[in-house]
């Protein structure tokens, strides 16, 4: 038999992350990670997509370092009402959802072709406003609101 479980080992913040947690710095509030929502709002829009039960863990071997998701019915419904281009996101190549660990937060943000979908629908509804030629951005609202 198989064992299947998520490997969730945090590694020691860098001496830079940790400087951006003990200033509280716009960006570790809420920044972009590889197209995808990262920081504070990130991991906050990942425990309310998982509160929502929008999003499942897969069983993933041991030997993975990552976590990887997949939609619920319930949550493939509600963001294809809301508009998130779930289908193009599925389309893509590449990882689809998985939780990418945030640089300086303890816990997982969504990435993937699913996590910047969902950030290119909170940024073309003006939830996430980009900062030009920077990785952080600013927020309106709660991640809580957002997928409401």
């Amino acid at each position: 038999m198989i064992q299947y479980a998520p490997i969730r080992t945090r590694p020691k913040r860098s001496p830079q992350a940790q400087r951006e947690v003990r200033r509280d710095t716009p960006l570790r509030k809420a920044r972009t990670c590889y197209g995808h929502l990262a920081g504070v709002a990130g991991v906050a829009l990942m425990e309310e997509l998982l509160r929502r039960e929008w999003l499942e863990e897969e069983p993933v071997p041991v030997s993975g370092n990552r976590v990887r998701y997949a939609l619920t019915t319930k949550g493939r419904k509600a963001m294809e009402e809301l508009g998130v281009e779930v289908s193009t996101a599925a389309k893509s190549t590449g990882n689809f959802a998985f939780g990418c660990l945030d640089w300086t937060e303890p816990g997982l943000h969504l990435g993937g072709s699913l996590g910047r979908a969902v950030t290119a629908y909170l940024s073309e509804r003006g939830f996430v406003c980009r900062t030009e030629g920077k990785r952080e951005v600013t927020l309106d609202g709660s991640p809580r609101f957002w997928v409401t």
